[in-house]
């Protein structure tokens, strides 16, 4: 019986103990707001040139547009050929190893009288064997 009491004990002492936090870190990319933000809009400025700058996305990376993946530029929802965007909003969050940040841009046609306002969300790491931050996924959509 002297056995079972013993068991009791450690059974309740362990259920009763509080679970250790995890250890906060410093973000391994050394990076801060400005440098995401920085990414987010170079990501945003390359689509409505066309461009596919590469470079901001991890070799793995996932853009979702209107529901659809998209490969090549324009990746992002409401951008067309040949205009000019503005980010009208940022929201970002920091923790341990990887960004979010969300956004609410304006894209405008050079050539017509065409805008859109769209909103996208970013995750961003650490981009592997290199300095700074990528792009690892990316979802965006029209305002209708």
């Amino acid at each position: 019986m002297a056995g079972k009491a013993r068991l009791a004990v450690l059974l309740l002492t362990g259920a009763c103990s509080q679970p250790k936090m995890p250890e906060a870190r410093p973000i391994i990319g050394g990076g801060n707001e400005a440098e995401i933000s920085g990414i987010i809009e170079q990501a945003l400025e390359a689509d409505s040139r066309s461009q596919p700058a590469d470079s901001l996305y991890s070799p793995h990376a996932i853009v979702i547009a209107q529901g659809r993946v998209r490969r090549l530029p324009p990746r992002f929802a409401g951008i067309g050929v040949d205009g000019e965007v503005a980010i009208t909003s940022t929201q970002l969050e920091m923790r341990g190893t990887a960004a979010w940040g969300a956004v609410e841009y304006r894209w405008e046609s050079n050539r017509s009288n065409r805008a859109e306002v769209a909103h996208a969300s970013f995750v961003l790491t650490p981009a592997q064997g290199r300095r700074g931050w990528w792009i690892v996924q990316a979802h965006s959509s029209v305002a209708r």
